[in-house]
């Protein structure tokens, strides 16, 4: 059982990194390459029209602001049975939820042309980290 935890968050903490790199990577070649900034001009145009972004950007927040104190109401109940690394991981789970709200308020698709891409990146980043730290609130005694 202690092998399969150590998979599940060396595999977890893994997709986290993928997703951050991958973040920086669209921003990236939306700078450098004309092709993906037409490809991300067009998308965010589209998305804009289809959807009511702004709503689901507010509902993104207020979703991970929920299951964050959700989890970290979980986390202070069993503090003192847990081990050091679920510290860690709730720590690591506010900075990463503070950081999306963040950069959701104060960037737009005006400013970062591979804002909807990125901030979907990070949400799920954020949501990978709210769930790892759950289940490690609730597996890790």
């Amino acid at each position: 059982m202690e092998k399969i935890k150590k998979i599940f968050y060396v595999l977890t903490t893994i997709l986290e990194i993928l997703l951050l790199v991958g973040a920086y990577m669209v921003n990236y070649f939306t700078h450098k390459k004309m092709g993906m900034l037409r490809h991300v001009v067009h998308k965010n145009y589209v998305w804009e029209d289809k959807y009511p972004i702004q709503t689901i950007q507010y509902i993104a927040i207020i979703a991970l602001i929920t299951l964050m104190l959700l989890v970290l109401i979980l986390y202070m109940k069993r503090k003192v049975r847990l081990k050091k690394i679920v510290t860690t991981m709730s720590i690591t789970m506010v900075i990463l939820v503070l950081f999306f709200i963040g950069f959701i308020l104060i960037y737009s698709a005006e400013e970062i042309r591979a804002f909807y891409y990125i901030s979907v990146m990070l949400g799920l980043m954020t949501l990978i980290q709210i769930i790892k730290t759950f289940i490690g609130v609730i597996w890790y005694k």
